[in-house]
């Protein structure tokens, strides 16, 4: 464990200082344009007993509250053009799409945005209300439940109209770091799957993005963006908490009085906190992302031009030939990903048509591209991503939107285990992820690619032009 915190430290201080050599992009610095930015935090804590999210084994309903639970909004833009955008973070495992559904609509009738331009990113805490899993729980039990979707909805709704209705003038800036405390999970043997771990010489990504919005020369609000599993506590856990995210926030809001801290996950489906196991590890890691936080802020910072434009596509992913019953029923009980289509061709007698999986892609002019992933995205999408365009304008957030399965790559279908057997793959294969042609991972990869413009292409290009020569 020495020696692992060691390398981390290391790796740390290697990635800052990349971070740091890329806002050398577009020249010198020049003051970054003001633009109405609006801001609002309120609690979304249960008030009640609920089932918890995230570990099937967890059977009761949670004990007290350990640590609040937040949701925070921020508009971008004034009402002109393409109207304002909304980023709403929630410290929920997964909020349901109808109820994200629902808040958009009831935001709708009062403000004018499209839909590519409000994104939900959930924090995945794996110690808060099971909404998801709603459906398969029953009496009191689901009444509790339900009485917390209806008071998070409207206070879902509410945080964004007040984000919406008080907009004042502001100014994005961005910075890299990077945190340690991220570690691959996937302990494999004879390279396969054998179960969980921390892994320090497997695929993982430190790098810590910060955007900074600024009032009047004073810090109004930080965003930072981390890609790891939001999982510190686990099943033998029983009571509300955060988790590192959760702490971060505090922890952030704590060092900056009167600053608004956001969190977004990345790409971290494979990546567990380590150590974990403790509401201290929580604050732990809280902490140290708070310091990297803080460590940033002395600069230097990109600034970024305001002018936003929205794209979004929803993957339609067809599903494969459904094979006989009771093939679809040994999948299922292999793993939950098959089950739904299982349940559907029993049903009706023929698999569902395809999956959707939407993307959306936020673009500040040529500064900054945010890609915002639906579902538990694994790293190596955001590695891949910033190998083939400009890392240094690129943010990728995972788990927005929609959390209902793992989103896996090539190197972890042909490493096999539990998040391919539990991925999308898997499902629209009936529990054969490898025969999906082509893979989800290239489908994304084009996809996002499709959705920026030219311009985050063209350095990477350029640089590989001139390497070919």
């Amino acid at each position: 464990m020495v020696l692992y915190r060691w390398m981390c430290s290391c790796l740390v201080c290697v990635l800052a200082a990349a971070g740091l050599a890329a806002v050398s992009h577009g020249g010198e610095s020049s003051p970054p344009t003001a633009v109405p930015i609006g801001l609002a935090k309120v609690d979304i804590t249960p008030e009640t007993p609920v089932r918890m999210y995230g570990y099937a084994a967890r059977k009761t309903e949670s004990e007290g509250v350990a640590g609040r639970l937040k949701a925070t909004a921020m508009a971008i833009g004034d009402d002109a053009g393409e109207g304002p955008a909304v980023l709403l973070t929630v410290d929920c495992g997964s909020v349901p799409s109808d109820l994200r559904e629902t808040v958009f609509q009831r935001v709708a009738e009062t403000a004018r945005i499209a839909p590519e331009r409000f994104v939900l990113c959930n924090a995945h805490n794996h110690s808060g209300p099971n909404l998801k899993g709603m459906g398969s729980i029953e009496g009191a039990e689901r009444d509790r439940l339900a009485r917390y979707a209806e008071l998070l909805t409207d206070r879902l709704t509410g945080v964004v109209k007040e984000a919406l209705g008080n907009r004042q003038p502001a100014r994005l800036e961005l910075a890299r770091g990077a945190v340690g405390f991220a570690g691959n999970r996937r302990v494999l043997t004879d390279g396969k799957w054998s179960g969980f771990g921390c892994v320090p010489d497997a695929p993982v990504d430190h790098e810590l993005a910060v955007l900074k919005v600024s009032r009047d020369g004073r810090v109004v609000a930080l965003v930072a963006n981390y890609a790891c599993h939001n999982t510190t506590l686990r099943g033998n856990f029983t009571q509300i908490h955060g988790d590192w995210a959760g702490c971060a926030q505090e922890c952030i809001e704590s060092d900056q009085p009167g600053v608004l801290a956001m969190i977004t996950i990345g790409c971290g489906a494979d990546a567990d906190p380590c150590p974990h196991g403790t509401v201290a590890l929580c604050e732990q890691h809280g902490r140290a992302l708070a310091d990297e936080v803080s460590r940033l802020l002395a600069g230097p910072w990109i600034p970024i031009r305001p002018v936003l434009a929205a794209r979004s596509t929803v993957l339609a992913i067809p599903y494969a030939k459904a094979p006989d019953p009771e093939a679809a029923r040994g999948a299922a009980g292999a793993s939950s990903a098959p089950r739904a289509p299982r349940d559907k061709l029993e049903k009706e007698g023929r698999a569902p048509r395809s999956r959707a999986y939407p993307i959306v892609v936020w673009t500040f002019g040529d500064d900054l591209a945010m890609v915002f992933l639906s579902n538990e995205v694994v790293v190596d999408y955001a590695l891949r991503l910033k190998r083939e365009l400009d890392a240094s304008r690129l943010w990728v957030t995972a788990y927005a939107n929609e959390v209902s399965g793992y989103v896996v790559s090539k190197r972890l279908i042909a490493e096999g285990g539990y998040e391919p057997r539990n991925s999308l793959s898997s499902q629209v294969t009936f529990g054969r992820p490898e025969t999906l042609e082509p893979a989800m991972e290239d489908r994304i990869i084009e996809r996002v690619k499709g959705l920026l413009p030219q311009g985050f292409h063209a350095e990477r290009e350029a640089g590989e032009m001139a390497a070919a020569r």
